[in-house]
């Protein structure tokens, strides 16, 4: 008002922030921003508290603090040693690790392990591997019990020191599931040989971690396996359906498949 022109005085909030006042009586009332932010929450299940709201994203999620979206998380990416041994791979709301030929995921799915059986000594002479073990054992059946070197091929690898964290990680964190197998025993865990690839997904084929099977057993070459079973979070926000060596996602309404498969 006036000239030169002057700001009129700021008005008092009636309410203070997470209220407005009701048209009739004029009294402070809760604002339900899950109603009245459009797409908040996106992804998650918005919960409406007194002068606030919060965001509940499932697992494997988290809140985007400038979308107030529900984001997957890359575990890949912010989780040191992830997959050590194999390649990791991101799924909606989770992962899982592809691992090379003769290697096992670990019992949480976090690593590969080596089950590749071959030569172990129980000794280290002069820096050579000395006093060869009868038999063939993997490398964690070899460094755990009562092995110093392990030889795959014509390269020796010493064993890690006991006590070490590369020993826990071997000899504590390193169990899988399905149990050994020593000297080339079926009683290891499952694969399904063949295919293209050393992984799964989908469309893929190759190496497929069968948590509780019989190791190598042409048996199983013909059959489907439930991957969406022991991988429950391959499909969030739809159906998965499991193919030969691979599945596939059915999205939930009001969702739609991205180009790498998952519903968004």
């Amino acid at each position: 008002w006036g000239h030169p022109c002057e700001m009129c005085p700021a008005q008092p909030q009636p309410c203070r922030r997470g209220f407005i006042p009701n048209i009739r009586s004029g009294a402070c009332q809760d604002v339900d921003e899950c109603q009245a932010i459009p797409g908040v929450c996106q992804g998650g299940n918005c919960v409406n508290t007194v002068g606030s709201y919060e965001c509940r994203c499932p697992a494997g999620h988290k809140q985007n603090e400038a979308t107030q979206k529900c984001d997957d998380i890359d575990e890949c990416s912010i989780i040191p040693g992830i997959c050590e041994g194999g390649e990791c791979s991101n799924t909606m709301g989770s992962y899982f690790c592809i691992c090379p030929r003769g290697y096992v995921t670990s019992m949480d799915g976090s690593r590969c392990v080596d089950q590749r059986a071959s030569t172990c000594f129980s000794n280290i002479v002069n820096g050579r591997c000395a006093q060869e073990l009868p038999g063939r054992f993997t490398k964690r059946q070899c460094c755990c019990e009562s092995g110093r070197c392990w030889v795959i091929g014509s390269v020796p690898e010493m064993c890690p020191v006991r006590g070490s964290d590369e020993h826990r990680r071997l000899c504590v964190d390193g169990a899988f599931a399905g149990g050994d197998s020593r000297g080339g025993g079926t009683r290891g865990n499952g694969f399904l040989p063949g295919g293209n690839g050393n992984g799964y997904g989908p469309g893929g084929a190759g190496f497929i971690p069968i948590p509780g099977s019989n190791g190598f057993s042409p048996a199983i070459l013909n059959q489907t396996i439930d991957i969406c079973k022991h991988h429950p979070n391959l499909c969030l926000n739809g159906r998965c359906m499991p193919t030969l060596s691979s599945y596939r996602c059915e999205c939930n309404m009001g969702y739609k498949q991205d180009a790498s498969g998952d519903c968004i």
